[in-house]
Order: C-alpha cells, then sequence, then structure tokens
C-alpha cells in the first residue's frame, strides 16, 4: 500500500511536471496555494467580526444584538435554501466544463429557476410576516425585521451563487479579494453608524445596499469571461434532480447548527442569545481551519472524478483529512482557553460564561469540518436522495436534545446538544465515504497530535492572560510549543514531508 502511494505521487508530480510554461505551478502547489489565500481572507474577515463584536454589543442592549443574532442566523439559513442548493450543482457540473456557450446557459439556467423561487417566497414572507416575526424574535411586532432579513437573503443568494461559479473554475485570488471587501463593507457601515446611535434596522439596510453592489460586481465579472447568464431552462431538470434533495437537507442542517439559539431564545429569552452568540463566535473561528481545506477541496475532486482520476481523489481527501485535523485540533485547545480573557475585552462582563462553552463549540465545528470533507465524495456519486434522511435523524437528535438541555442546564445545553449532532455526521458520512474512497486516518499521527495539543493546555493553565498583549503572546507561545512538539514526536513521515515540500515548491512561481 505504501509502496502504491508512492508511485501514485511520483506519477502526479511527474504529470505536473508535464506542464512546459515555467509561470503554472503544478497542481499540488495551486491547491495549497488556494487554500492560503481562502484562509487569509477568512483569517481577515473573522479579525473583523471580533472588531465589531464591542462595538455592537457595547452600543446596543444585549436584546437588540440578540435581534442582530437572530437576523444573521435566519440568513445563513434560508441562503442555501433560496438557492435550491444549485450552487453545489454548478461545483459538480461545472467545474470541468471547458465549453464558455454551455456554462453560460447552464448557470443561466439555475439562475433562473433561482429567480422564479425567490418571487414566491416574497409573497409568502409578506403574507406570514407576523408569524415569521414571533417564530424568529418571539415578538410579533418586528415584522420590518423579517422583511429587511429576506432582503438581505435574497441579495446575498445572488452573491453566493455567482461566488460559487467563481469557486467552480477556481479563481480563488480574485474570489478572496471581493468576499474581504464584502466585510469591509460591512465593518464601515457599522463603524459609521452605529456609534451615531443608528437604529439597528437602518445599519442592516444600508448593508443591504452595499452586498447588492458586490452581487451586481461579481455578476459583471463572471459576463467578462463568459458573457452575461442567459435566461433559459436548459438542463434545468437535471440540475434541480441533483440539487432539490440537499434543500431539506440544508433545513434540517440548520436546525443542527442554529436551533440551539432559538431554542435559548424561545426558553431563556434574547439576552441569553446575545450572550451565547458571542462566545459561539469565538468557538466557530474553528471554521477557519475547514473552510479554506473544503472551499478548495470541493472543486478539485470534481474535476478529477469527472476525468476518472480516482487515485488522485483519495490522496486529496487524505491529505485534506491530515491537515485539517493537525490544524483543527489545537486550534480549539487555544481558543478555548483563551476565550475568557479575549471576551473579557471586546465585551461585558455579562458575557463571560466560561471557557467550557467554547470548547464543546470548537469540538463540535471539528466534526463539522470532517462531515464536510465527507460529504463531498457524496456528491461525486449523485447519491444526494439519502442527505435527507440522515439530516432528518441528526436533526431530531438535535432539537430533542436543545428541548431537554436547554431549559435544564442552561446555555451550554445548546453547544452540547450541537457538539453530539455533529460527531452523529461525521461518523456516518465517514463510513459512507470509506465505501466510495477507501482513505484512511493515521491514528498513530493523530494521537501525537493531541499529545502536542495536551502541551498547549499546560502552558496556558500556567500563564494566564489578562490583557491583549498576553493573548498575542500566549497565542504565537502556544503555537511554536506545537510545532516543537510535533517534530520533536516525528508525527510527519518521509512521504509527508516530501508532498509537504512539493506542494509548498511552486506556491510563489519563479522566473528560469
Amino acid at each position: 500500500m505504501v509502496t502504491r502511494r508512492i508511485l501514485i505521487k511520483i506519477h502526479l508530480h511527474n504529470e505536473y511536471k508535464l506542464n512546459t510554461n515555467p509561470h503554472i505551478i503544478n497542481e499540488s502547489a495551486k491547491f495549497t496555494r488556494d487554500m492560503i489565500w481562502v484562509a487569509l481572507s477568512q483569517i481577515i474577515t473573522a479579525a473583523l467580526g471580533i472588531l465589531l463584536l464591542p462595538i455592537l454589543t457595547k452600543s446596543y442592549s444585549t436584546e437588540a444584538y440578540g435581534i442582530w443574532t437572530q437576523v444573521n442566523v435566519t440568513n445563513a439559513l434560508i441562503v442555501p435554501v433560496l438557492m435550491l442548493a444549485l450552487d453545489t450543482a454548478v461545483i459538480t457540473f461545472l467545474a470541468g466544463e471547458e465549453d464558455h456557450i454551455k456554462r453560460r446557459r447552464s448557470l443561466g439556467g439555475m439562475f433562473s429557476a433561482i429567480l422564479i423561487f425567490a418571487v414566491i417566497m416574497f409573497v409568502i414572507v409578506n403574507i406570514f410576516a407576523h408569524q415569521l416575526s414571533n417564530l424568529i424574535f418571539n415578538n410579533p411586532s418586528y415584522t420590518h425585521f423579517v422583511l429587511l432579513t429576506f432582503l438581505w437573503t435574497f441579495v446575498d443568494c445572488v452573491f453566493a451563487f455567482f461566488i460559487s461559479y467563481m469557486r467552480a473554475r477556481r479563481q480563488i485570488i480574485k474570489l478572496s479579494f471581493i468576499q474581504v471587501g464584502l466585510y469591509v463593507g460591512h465593518v464601515i457601515v457599522i463603524v459609521c453608524l452605529v456609534p451615531l446611535g443608528i437604529g439597528l434596522e437602518w445599519v442592516i439596510a444600508w448593508i443591504i445596499l452595499a452586498d447588492t453592489l458586490f452581487a451586481i460586481g461579481t455578476m459583471f465579472l463572471i459576463a467578462r469571461q463568459d458573457g452575461f447568464p442567459t435566461l433559459n431552462f436548459t438542463g434545468i431538470m437535471k440540475f434541480l434532480s441533483f440539487a432539490l434533495p440537499q434543500v431539506p437537507a440544508v433545513l434540517l442542517m440548520w436546525i443542527i447548527a442554529s436551533s440551539d439559539r432559538f431554542f435559548i431564545t424561545h426558553f431563556l429569552g434574547l439576552s441569553k442569545t446575545g450572550i451565547y452568540s458571542s462566545s459561539d463566535l469565538i468557538g466557530a473561528m474553528e471554521t477557519l481551519v475547514y473552510t479554506p481545506i473544503a472551499y478548495v477541496l470541493f472543486p478539485v475532486i470534481s474535476k478529477a472524478w469527472e476525468q476518472h482520476k480516482k487515485d488522485n481523489v483519495q490522496n486529496y481527501i487524505e491529505y485534506s483529512t491530515k491537515l485539517f485535523l493537525t490544524l483543527a485540533i489545537p486550534a480549539a485547545v487555544g481558543l478555548s482557553m483563551l476565550s475568557q480573557p479575549l471576551l473579557r475585552i471586546i465585551t461585558t462582563s455579562e458575557y463571560l460564561v466560561g471557557w467550557q462553552l467554547v470548547l464543546l463549540v470548537s469540538v463540535g465545528t471539528i466534526f463539522q469540518g470532517l462531515f464536510q470533507i465527507n460529504i463531498y465524495l457524496i456528491y461525486l456519486i449523485k447519491q444526494t436522495k439519502w442527505i435527507p434522511l440522515i439530516a432528518t435523524v441528526c436533526a431530531v437528535i438535535s432539537a430533542s436534545l436543545n428541548y431537554v438541555l436547554v431549559p435544564r442546564i442552561g446555555i451550554i445545553g445548546g453547544a452540547v446538544s450541537t457538539c453530539v449532532s455533529y460527531f452523529m455526521l461525521a461518523s456516518i458520512y465517514f463510513l459512507w465515504a470509506r465505501k466510495i474512497i477507501a482513505y484512511k486516518i493515521d491514528l498513530l499521527f493523530l494521537g501525537k497530535v493531541i499529545v502536542a495539543s495536551f502541551l498547549i493546555v499546560l502552558f496556558l493553565h500556567y500563564f494566564k492572560a489578562t490583557n491583549i498583549l498576553d493573548i498575542i503572546f500566549d497565542a504565537i507561545a502556544g503555537i511554536v510549543i506545537f510545532v516543537l512538539a510535533i517534530f520533536l514526536l516525528r508525527a510527519f513521515s518521509e512521504q509527508d514531508k516530501k508532498l509537504i515540500k512539493e506542494s509548498l515548491s511552486g506556491f510563489i512561481p519563479r522566473r528560469h
């Protein structure tokens, strides 16, 4: 098996070297480069999110911040539903399509379906605005926030749909700049308006305007390459048959990811939702680890699968999983240990609820990352019809745990339910994925990563941070300790080192 893996890597290396243009980097380096660009954009947006937290929490009441949280949570739910999950169809069917006319018509066909569905949804939202306000905010008088939420969702849906096309075509650098620019727009609006005492509804309205400009700009960038997507219904049944089974799964996945805040809102109040969300924001920074990997991985393996290069798919899945766990486990430890000093600085004392909550959120995010990597293999074999059934089981578990735990043990019950549900999802999809591609997780390597991460716990336990400089020092020291421990434990094999060297060798194109 080891010999076969080495031969595969040699074959891939030789295949990439066949490219005679010295300015074009090999595929491994491009994969790594794209991940780094996505990671940088995610780090910047996360840092900006942390910057916004004190502005919002100190300018608005905990109830108002709870409204802001509910608007964002609802937006995260509705965007993929409004897209009819066609963003996954864009990547699955267009990542390897070289005919730009077919790409333009296919993109236009999918966009036509989204526009029709959005009009229908807008009518329904207007009819049931009071009921939706009571459901989302536990208050029927917030109908204006309901309408703003839908408008924001529609604009973000259009933006996300066109971004998925750029992702499919692996225009990652351009895409990363656009996404950072979008979030900078949010920051400018909030920094300029919130301190002036402007109402939350007007802040959201200005953010919608900024997002609209970015959505239009992204569409024009795509039009410059392939022409404007023409509204049509060519091939729409093929795309919808692949994507629609995922729509109920999206709703069910939202129950797993975000219903904890709805249970907290209804059982404990909007104030507790705002407090919970601040710790959840810190723990969810773990997504900075898996998002860049998953974001780049899906279009890469989609193209390789269409080209019948299953060995390439296996190598990418194994490499991505190993890389993810190497980064995610110590990140979870570091985030939880530094969460309370950080929250003490950027929020008020009301938001300090303990490192255990952040740790549970971070561990749940690790399971979420493993689930996300493995579900792409299900997309490749186009067996999406089974996804809603699995999501239903895990969503029922999540809702049941929230219903039982939140009234009894408070907001930490929401984190427990999410963590357990993602563990179930990760386990199911891992077992299913291994039947498609028989990849392995190196348990010995994983054990060494856990040991190295435990050393971070010991260090942060004795060197507790009290200010922002302490936090920065502890974070850097923790990284150094982990890296040294990994090398002293000889966690990386010679094959791993060769793959890392190959991946990084062409990261910066050189002139010969």
